[in-house]
């Protein structure tokens, strides 16, 4: 592990793509030298890179890893679709995960998330990812496309830490590289992008909660996909509270209005 944290601190290989590349892939073969690599792979673009580069490091090193896609049951089927053809076409294996009920349940029970009460996170994304690694023996590392300069909070963890949920290590593959080196890597390696940024979204999102989602995010979602659009509407009526899936300004905006 010395050897990853040299590589960690050498900044000789930031300054360009070919050098974020190879201090990436150097990282990723030297850690899956020691431990089982699996990646959480979203469907968005920068967990898409950090698959891509990781599966280049597993292959020259001759060893497979595990792609991991936790079915928050408020994603559309196209993204399950995408991830399925991108794991393959690269001919990595991938896990089916789902959280222990369902998103509909969940908020027929508690209603739906907020910005100060994020319950999906937890029950519908880091809760099926600690069921399967609790059943997990020997070394492993789970790796993600987490990056430093989306937020605040993220700048502030560690390249490679102890994941208190799984219980074991995790390593952020691509941590200081920019959205413009995304972009740049997808570009120069011809990568299959999730086809829902096409409509507009920031983020290929595998979870329609409404937290950080804005109404015009649900007026394309009504466009597009109408069913599961409805089928939201439905999900909002029948909240005894009265509840609103968008919340903003103090001011409740009901899907049915949209």
């Amino acid at each position: 592990m010395t050897q990853v944290y040299e590589i960690l601190e050498d900044d000789s290989n930031k300054t360009n793509l070919l050098g974020l590349e190879r201090r990436t892939k150097d990282i990723s073969k030297l850690l899956l030298s020691f431990f089982d690599g699996y990646i959480l792979f979203s469907g968005g673009r920068d967990s898409l890179v950090a698959l891509h580069i990781l599966n280049r490091a597993a292959e020259e090193l001759g060893v497979n890893i595990t792609a991991l896609y936790v079915d928050t049951t408020a994603s559309l089927p196209d993204t399950l679709e995408y991830v399925k053809t991108v794991c393959k076409w690269l001919g990595v294996k991938l896990v089916f995960l789902k959280p222990r009920k369902d998103y509909f349940t969940l908020v027929e029970r508690w209603g739906f998330p907020t910005m100060t009460r994020r319950w999906c996170c937890f029950h519908l994304k880091i809760q099926p990812l600690k069921d399967f690694f609790s059943n997990k023996n020997g070394p492993l590392m789970v790796f993600d496309g987490i990056r430093s300069d989306e937020s605040y909070r993220r700048a502030s963890f560690p390249q490679i830490g102890f994941h208190k949920h799984f219980g074991c290590l995790c390593c952020h593959i691509i941590f200081d590289w920019s959205s413009y080196d995304v972009r740049q890597y997808i570009a120069k390696n011809n990568l299959y992008v999730n086809p829902l940024y096409d409509l507009g979204l920031k983020r290929a999102s595998e979870c329609w909660c409404p937290v950080y989602k804005a109404r015009e995010q649900f007026v394309m979602l009504k466009e597009n996909y109408p069913d599961f659009f409805n089928k939201l509407v439905h999900l909002e009526s029948k909240l005894k509270t009265g509840g609103s899936m968008i919340f903003k300004k103090g001011k409740r905006i009901y899907l049915r209005d949209i």
